[in-house]
């Protein structure tokens, strides 16, 4: 095995044939498809189920690319790392959430003369998890609760990820200023069946993967997004309701009104990193930031 191999293992599962791959590497078609047999042979198991209208990763095959994209991550970085004009980037990935933006702007200007590219991607939980596992990020925030925790451990496990808490929160729900329930001192679930529901959009991996901590009521309607500005627009030109941490200390604290959920459960933001990988100083510099986040 070779990393070349490891390569054209990742381009054929991300175009799906033989021939785009082949075209994208600047290869030829019968060269790859016979490295791509050699490693089968080599490694005992298939890799790619073959079909008429292209190749798609078996369960051999996708358990085989999360490794390889470990190492080609790191091959990456050590071929960067020597080049002559080479700066340093640093990359976060999360929930949506709006504290983070501070942080990341305080070590853009502290690590500037090291760092060049600074990223703060929001998405989802999956996708934070396999691009710290990836290297791709070098931390990921998000939170766990009853309902999730155990779960979420197994995969950081499976993914050799650690986790460290933040801080505990309840569920607060997130109001537009002139919605019906705005002006409560809390807000149960019951007092929130008539009112549709905001959520972030997520994959089809079930609610233990979602981001939002509130649950969809029978027949609710639910209106989905993965942009936080829409949401909180939403939120503003509808009696939608979201549910989230309450953590905000932005200009949406004067758009929006936060009202805590009665009988919340307690809500444990952690940010997560590799457990092989060493945190750098950059990533040390954010989180102490973070932490300064408002209650």
């Amino acid at each position: 095995m070779n990393f070349m191999q490891l390569r054209y293992v990742e381009a054929v599962a991300e175009y799906g044939s033989l021939n785009k791959a082949a075209t994208a590497l600047y290869m030829s078609q019968p060269n790859l498809s016979g490295a791509i047999k050699n490693l089968e042979k080599e490694l005992g198991v298939e890799l790619f189920e073959r079909s008429n209208t292209g190749m798609s990763l078996t369960d051999d095959g996708q358990d085989f690319l999360k490794y390889a994209r470990r190492i080609l991550g790191e091959v990456k970085l050590l071929e960067e790392r020597y080049q002559n004009d080479y700066l340093k980037s640093f990359t976060v990935s999360s929930h949506h959430y709006d504290f983070l933006s501070a942080p990341l702007a305080y070590v853009s200007e502290k690590y500037e003369n090291d760092y060049q590219d600074f990223q703060l991607i929001e998405t989802t939980t999956r996708q934070i998890l396999e691009s710290v596992a990836t290297y791709e990020s070098d931390l990921g925030i998000l939170y766990l609760n009853e309902e999730n925790r155990q779960i979420l451990l197994r995969q950081m496990e499976e993914l050799e990820l650690d986790c460290v808490s933040l801080g505990e929160f309840p569920t607060r729900i997130f109001l537009g200023k002139n919605h019906p329930l705005a002006s409560q001192d809390s807000i149960s679930e019951e007092d929130l069946v008539d009112y549709p529901q905001i959520r972030f959009q997520q994959e089809k991996t079930g609610m233990h993967f979602d981001e939002d901590p509130l649950e969809i009521n029978h027949y609710q309607k639910i209106i989905y997004s993965n942009d936080r500005g829409t949401v909180m627009n939403l939120l503003r030109a509808s009696d939608a309701y979201a549910s989230g941490l309450g953590i905000v200390n932005s200009f949406m604290r004067e758009q929006i009104v936060l009202v805590p959920l009665k009988d919340s459960p307690l809500h444990t933001l952690v940010y997560v990193f590799p457990k092989k990988g060493k945190k750098t100083e950059i990533a040390s510099s954010f989180i102490q930031e973070v932490e300064k986040k408002p209650a």
